[in-house]
This record gives structure tokens, sequence and C-alpha cells, in this order.
């Protein structure tokens, strides 16, 4: 069952966090989102997000924002358990830090959780035949 809540220490809120995953973490691209993940030293799971500013007005972009968060707090310990078992490793952490781009706003919660999952059920496969 999904937890109910997405708490503060389910985000990642600092800019020198969203800097290290972006520089030293692993990245893949579906159509509208690119997404950068980095196994941490905590055992939870902590989501980012970023929204283009040409995703326009701003309360389609805060809308792509809760979507994404929404989708993070029904699929956590399924996303959480794609890693753990690619990485052999149970109790590791993962950062993961969505950006959407254009055309995301106009994805229904289905489309995106499709999306989604299609592509972090990829990655994890490419990571367990690293």
């Amino acid at each position: 069952m999904a937890e109910a809540r997405f708490r503060k220490s389910d985000r990642i809120r600092l800019s020198r966090d969203y800097a290290r995953i972006k520089e030293s973490g692993k990245r893949f691209r579906t159509r509208h989102f690119l997404l950068n993940y980095q196994r941490s030293d905590g055992d939870g799971i902590r989501l980012g997000t970023v929204v283009s500013s040409r995703v326009r007005p701003a309360h389609k972009r805060n809308r792509c924002k809760r979507l994404i968060r929404e989708y993070f707090r029904m699929n956590r310990s399924e996303i959480k358990g794609w890693f753990e078992f690619a990485w052999n490793h149970n109790g590791s952490g993962l950062d993961l830090v969505v950006v959407a781009y254009p055309g995301a706003e106009g994805l229904s919660f289905g489309e995106l959780k499709q999306e989604l999952n299609a592509g972090l059920e990829q990655e994890a496969g490419q990571v367990r035949k690293r």
C-alpha cells in the first residue's frame, strides 16, 4: 500500500544536492522527462522535481510537479525495489530528480505513470546488466 504522505524527509531540497546528483549521478531520458538518480547513504528514497520554465503558464508547471509527487508517493516502494534488485543490495537509498520538459503538462496521471514506470523499469534493467 502507498504511504499516505510526502514528508520533508522525502524531498531533495538543497541546491547542492541537486547539483551533486546532476554531476555525479546517472541519467536517462523518456519522451517528456529527464531523470537523474544516484545511490544515497540513507535507506530511503528522496525525490526532487524540476519543471522547465518553457512550460507555461505557472499553474501548468505546478500541476506537473503535483502529478510527479503523487506518482512518487504512490509508487515509492516499487521504484526502490527495482533499484535495490538491480544493485543487489537491500537498504541502499536512492535520490531521484525528475525534470519535466514541454509537453509533460498535457499528460494525464495515467500517461505520466505509464511513461515513468516504463523508463524506470528499463533503466533498472540496464543497471542490472552493468
